[in-house]
């Protein structure tokens, strides 16, 4: 008995460990209609209405889980079971009955809670009874009595320690299949059903099967659900949610939820055959079913089983049912949040269905997963020793799919087919520019930075060299080097060589002397075409060979030029190998007339100037450099010195009109940010060479609308390009497709033994079709290897190249590519994205290349960054600001900044050459630690960086420190020096030897940090800290300033106490003259920091002093106390703990994110945060970052921060308002510039597409605030 608040007696009874777990997954996961238990009965004959309601509340009189309520009281987090003794209000129940309008079918809506499906079975069967008036009078077990032993079964001390092992051994965060497209389950689950098709063969052979191994059919189809889990994710232990509602006998017909989802964790490592997995599932099951009566759902250490999950179903008894002429189309009650759970129930008419989350699967992924299931279940039962890496997930009709239709391009149009046929038909590679030189003739061909050529001139020059070429007696495909700067004669050259029959082989002048060597010797080139000051050089044995083009030759007779044969090569290029020699790959004019043809029918847009921005030792200049000339426009060399700006060649491309280029994703990034938003005379902008990342589409399409993006796959061996995608602005896709095949070329994904995947897994691309080379020049064994006839009966023995890529295919077959082997790397256990991290150092750095590297030369393998930036930005306040993006683990020991990060000649960033840097965190000769400071120092940099030798010389964010270990030195020093060490201190002097001496003399600290040096002479920028103290979120907005402004950052020193925001500002100004003595000032501040900044022009105004530059970033003066929104309050929770803490905060009950969730409602941002992060937060055994005395007195300042800027008054200044606004709080509060408006009489407004947060990274306020100071400079020095 309970008492209420109403002084009444309620009589009441615990929810069973089942229901107390199924209410807390409804509280955070489960949609309403996820909520309520369906039974869905058909009849033969028209149902009579009145009995079967009659026949229903007879049911719910004998069985009281059917007249169940459930009422949560004050001070309980879980509800009660309230046994209603009326059922007269069926809807008062949770209970709907419909019947439908042909009379045959019924259907009955109820409590999830009450109900497991095995038990609708069960309802069923007696509700047939109770409608034929043939119901049982034995009573029966009453839910209420079951839910009071079950509780009682899971105190037993045997079982606690058996659950803490499986516990213990549960895999959590692994991949959903497509989830390379979807997120892992995190919203409320909308679910929705799919029947499988098994007929009656298939299950005879399926029983059949079981008992040949020994175990059950259920078994035998939840081994098959595993291996398609094992496919997607590769992972080699898995844990999914298990459930098996077996009814032991005494239950009788008993009604109510008697099943859960238990975590059953197994080893499925690849190599594993189908039939070792069922005997250890078998194994795994049997112990779980045995000890299912003990499991503590209702536990808050239970682990949440969100993913993949298994229920298998008892046969309900239907002798009733078939008297009665009913057929039971549904029973399905949801009992766990997966998002994919696949149901098994022996013997009935659904035998098999695939339950699924509908907000993150559609339609089209399920046909796709149940396809590749009845694969898995038709291999598996054909043959059960096979490895779970060899059983086949691609059905007959997905085979068709994806070595059909959906391996080659689209369907081209009949001009587009003509065009293609008439380009592949030309008879060699050089035709191609000869057909078309004529009717271009005046137009231009080529331009460099020695002039410009026309299609005549050009003509004139190629057929000189030639005829010069033929007089050296060249037999047809004779090697040529072609060792030539980008400029017009080197255009000359290469075209010159193809007429003359011979094959071209570049050589880039700025490779090493060792590769310029290799290559020569390995080609055994007849000359070398070069330029006479470039002779020299070359290796001393090769210049007898040269030929200088830019000298005066002798005159050598007219002849007939050659006729070249389509089988000849056209030219050989070097690639990287993996012996460390680059190996040469010899490409026909056949495979390169099939490049270009598909490139002339592919794109829509013809070339009129191209700009090349590859070396033509690359293969991508063939692309170019015959595209254009096919098509009479013209081939735009830039300079090596435009090569490498951006600022240039963005001016190149407007100045002379370029339409097309190609370049790589990372230089086009850098490319578009200097052409900005205005119109270009850019039409076709493609990318490649790396992985295009989806930021660089947004960016595009924003900058450059008029223009389209594509982006563009392909190896050297299929002659330049094998796919395309023609991005689309806002796509969905995590990934940017790499598209579709290109006209003629087929591009298959398979698996190690060569058999086709199907959609949504993961295969090594292969291509095949006539841009694939010959192979490599001198190496038949590596030629074998990589190029070799397809071996499954679906692919005919055509020939393939292996490329080692590997991809996806999406439901419309566009290519996703996921990269070589080496894209993903381990580290001290975690698995790690180093693209995730790259993007993250962008994001706080403002650069717009990182490349993070496993450098594992050293003893202990450690991650190291490299950030291409003109700025030497302080790698400890990217630290900082990367620890709020990232975990401990990913946060790189090293990081240096490059001007210019190294390149080979490819123009590729050289991974190599970063990684023989010397890192930062060695450069400092070892020196022992002197005095008592530096000795505790060492000690504590030794406890908190796990390193053994720490010298006096040594930079604790080269070692690998980061902002939340700064904030666990603080409190390791308090304890052992009994001082107080500000933050920013650490920052300003992160060598041991300084900050000892910042800890010994304290009068030599400076509160001021340095964000950029900048130069001198430059009037400095302040920016005031922010309403919790920190300057550092002023990271990204410096890095967009120009590098020649001082930028300083003015944080809250720790020990200071204020009564206002006048005071602080007081303590300020000396700092200030400190640096700049006299005026004008440039001031500014986000947030309270522009109140600060504002103040700051008062004082300085009142002391004679000019402020000549006043910028506001969305500041208020107003502090509203506003509520956190629940996910923003769990998100912030969630940074501020421990890596292990996140892991226990993603697996606590429900009912303790209720009781957060519940208390903080209502309270202000402060009082939240110092609920959660002090109370609730180690009440439920979840550590901080950071000490509890840190974090109160962060919180304390925020407070402290509220109410000096409530309690500050606007004053009028001379100086002029520069406001900037984020969208976001405009929308939020539109009145704020109008406030302004009426304090200050000179106010500018600027309007930022961002909220509050993130206005200060976006390059649309960086390129506004540059303009305003560079206004105010110049009007300085008027």
């Amino acid at each position: 008995m309970t008492q209420t608040h109403e002084n009444t007696l309620l009589e009441g009874f615990e929810l069973s460990p089942q229901q107390a777990h199924l209410w807390r997954l409804q509280q955070t996961r489960l949609a309403p209609t996820a909520q309520r238990a369906t039974l869905r009965i058909r009849s033969e004959q028209p149902l009579d209405g009145a009995r079967l309601n009659h026949s229903l509340r007879a049911l719910m009189q004998r069985h009281e889980i059917l007249r169940t309520r459930y009422q949560q009281l004050p001070g309980l987090s879980l509800p009660m079971q309230v046994i209603d003794d009326s059922i007269a209000d069926l809807q008062a129940l949770g209970i709907e009955l419909q019947l439908d309008v042909d009379g045959r079918s019924a259907t009955l809506h109820l409590p999830a809670l009450h109900l497991d499906s095995t038990s609708l079975g069960y309802l069923g069967e007696e509700w047939a009874q109770g409608y034929l008036q043939a119901a049982s009078e034995e009573p029966p077990l009453q839910y209420a009595d079951y839910a009071a032993w079950r509780l009682e079964s899971v105190d037993d001390e045997q079982s606690r320690r058996f659950w803490d092992e499986q516990f213990s051994a549960v895999v959590v965060d692994l991949p959903l299949p497509w989830q390379h497209q979807n997120t892992a389950p995190s919203g409320p689950i909308e679910t929705d059903r799919v029947q499988l098709p098994l007929d009656d063969a298939t299950l005879q052979r399926l029983d059949q099967q079981a008992a040949n191994l020994g175990v059950t059919s259920g078994i035998l189809i939840l081994a098959t659900w595993v291996t398609l889990w094992q496919r997607y994710s590769e992972a080699e232990r898995l844990t999914l949610a298990y459930e098996h509602q077996a009814r032991p006998d005494v239950l009788g017909d008993a009604l109510g939820l008697f099943s859960e989802p238990l975590p059953l964790s197994l080893d499925t490592a690849p190599e594993l055959s189908f039939a070792a997995l069922c005997q250890q599932l078998t194994e795994r099951v049997g112990l779980l079913n045995d000890a299912r009566d003990s499991y503590p759902s209702h536990l808050s250490n239970v682990p949440s089983l969100s993913g993949v999950g298994f229920r298998e179903l008892s046969v309900a008894p239907h002798s009733a049912l078939n008297d009665a002429g009913w057929q039971i189309e549904q029973a399905d009650s949801v009992s766990a949040g997966c998002a994919l759970l696949l149901q098994y129930q022996p013997r009935s008419a659904s035998t098999l269905s695939l339950h699924f989350d509908a907000t993150l699967y559609t339609p089209g992924h399920v046909e796709i997963l149940t396809g590749q299931l009845l694969s898995l279940i038709e291999h598996s039962l054909r043959e059960p020793s096979t490895s779970l890496n060899r059983l086949a997930t691609c059905s007959a009709a997905e085979q068709q799919w994806v070595t059909g239709a959906l391996a080659t391009s689209p369907i081209l149009s009949p001009a587009q087919e003509q065009l293609y046929a008439a380009t592949f038909a030309l008879p060699n590679l050089a035709a191609c520019f000869s057909k078309g030189s004529a009717t271009n003739a005046g137009r231009p061909a080529v331009t460099g930075p020695s002039g410009t050529l026309s299609h005549a001139e050009l003509d004139l020059r190629v057929s000189a060299l030639t005829r010069q070429l033929l007089a050296q007696g060249l037999e047809p495909g004779a090697r040529i080097a072609h060792f030539l700067p980008r400029d017009i004669d080197a255009v000359v050259a290469l075209v010159a060589i193809l007429r003359a029959g011979a094959c071209y082989v570049p050589i880039d002048p700025a490779y090493p002397t060792e590769r310029i060597e290799h290559i020569l010797r390995d080609s055994q080139a007849r000359l070398v075409l070069t330029h006479r000051a470039r002779v020299q050089d070359l290796p001393a044995d090769w210049q007898p060979s040269a030929l200088a083009i830019d000298q005066t030759m002798p005159a050598v007779p007219l002849r007939d030029e050659p006729e070249v044969s389509r089988d000849q090569p056209a030219y050989l290029i070097y690639t990287s190998g993996s012996t460390g020699q680059p190996k040469g790959v010899v490409i026909s004019h056949a495979n390169a007339l099939h490049s270009l043809a598909a490139r002339l029918a592919g794109y829509p847009q013809p070339v009129e100037r191209f700009l090349l921005l590859s070396s033509f030792a690359f293969d991508s200049s063939i692309a170019g450099l015959f595209w254009s000339l096919a098509q009479g426009g013209c081939l735009h060399l830039a300079s090596e010195t435009e090569q490498k700006d951006p600022l240039q060649l963005a001016r190149l491309i407007r100045s002379h009109g370029v339409s097309h280029l190609l370049a790589l994703p990372s230089l086009y990034a850098l490319l578009l940010d200097e052409l900005g938003d205005s119109p270009s005379p850019l039409n076709t902008a493609i990318v490649a060479g790396e992985s295009c990342p989806p930021a660089l589409v947004d960016n595009h399409y924003r900058r450059q609308p008029g223009a389209q993006l594509y982006n563009e796959y392909g190896p050297t061996e299929a002659s330049v390009w094998s796919t395309v995608a023609l991005c689309q602005p806002d796509q969905d896709a995590g990934s940017v497709p790499i598209g579709r095949a290109i006209a003629h070329t087929r591009v298959y994904l398979l698996d190690s033994d060569g058999a086709p995947v199907a959609r949504g897994l993961k295969g090594e691309i292969h291509l095949a079709g006539p841009g694939l080379s010959e192979g490599y020049l001198g190496l038949p064994q590596m030629t074998a290897e990589k190029f070799v006839r397809a071996s499954h009966p679906s692919l005919d023995g055509q020939r393939l190249y292996r490329t080692g890529d590997f991809a996806w295919q999406d439901l419309d077959g566009q290519l996703v590519f996921l990269g070589r082997t080496d894209s993903q790397i381990k580290l001290r256990g975690y698995r790690i994205e180093l693209g995730e991290i790259e993007t993250a150092l962008c994001s706080v750095s403002g650069a717009k290349l990182a490349v993070v590297l496993l450098d594992t030369t050293q003893a202990e393998p450690s991650l190291r960054a490299f950030v291409e930036s003109s700025t030497q930005l302080q790698s400890s306040a990217v630290r900082e600001s990367l620890a709020a993006l990232l975990p401990a683990h990913m946060i790189p020991a090293d990081i240096q900044w490059l001007a210019q990060l190294p390149r080979t000649a490819n123009g590729k960033v050289d991974h190599r050459a970063l990684l023989a840097r010397v890192p930062n965190r060695s450069l400092a000769a070892y020196a022992t630690p002197e005095g008592h400071v530096e000795q505790v120092l060492a000690a504590v940099w030794q406890e908190l960086l796990e390193a053994e030798v720490i010298g006096r010389h040594d930079d604790f964010f080269a070692l690998g420190g980061h902002s939340l270990l700064v904030v666990r030195m603080t409190a390791r020093l308090r304890a052992m020096l009994g001082i107080e060490v500000p933050v920013n201190v650490i920052f300003q002097h992160p060598t041991l030897i300084r900050l000892a001496e910042q800890i010994t003399e304290p009068h030599n600290r400076s509160a001021v940090i340095t964000l950029q040096a900048g130069e001198a002479g430059q009037t400095p920028l302040f920016c005031l800290h922010q309403p919790a103290g920190g300057v550092h979120h002023y990271v990204p907005m410096v890095a967009g300033l120009a590098k020649e402004m001082p930028v300083y950052g003015i944080p809250l020193p720790e020990s200071l106490r204020s009564q206002d925001l006048m005071a602080l500002a007081s303590e300020y100004l000396p700092q200030i003259r400190q640096i700049q003595a006299q005026g004008p000032y440039h001031l500014g501040g986000w947030s309270m920091g522009g109140l600060l900044a504002l103040e700051l022009t008062r004082q300085l105004e009142a002391q004679g002093q000019r402020v000549e530059w006043l910028g506001l970033f969305d500041s208020t003066f107003h502090a509203e106390d506003e509520t956190l929104a629940w996910d923003a309050l769990y998100s912030f929770v969630q940074q501020e703990l421990s890596s292990d803490s996140r892991q226990r905060l993603a697996a606590l009950a429900p009912e303790c994110l209720t009781e957060l969730r519940t208390t903080t409602a209502g309270l202000g941002q402060v009082e939240q945060l110092r609920f959660a992060l002090l109370q609730w937060s180690t009440a439920n055994g979840l550590s901080l970052n950071a000490p509890h005395a840190y974090v109160e007195q962060t919180l304390n300042v925020m407070a402290d921060a509220r109410r000096w800027v409530n309690g500050y008054s606007v004053p009028a200044v001379r100086a002029t308002l520069h406001l900037w606004w984020a969208e976001q709080t405009l929308v939020e509060r539109p009145t704020l510039p109008a406030q302004w408006d009426a304090i200050s009489q000179r106010t500018c407004h600027y309007q930022v597409a961002a909220d509050h947060e993130t206005i200060l990274g976006q390059s649309a306020f960086h390129e506004q605030l540059n303009k305003s100071l560079a206004v105010a400079s110049t009007e300085t020095v008027a």
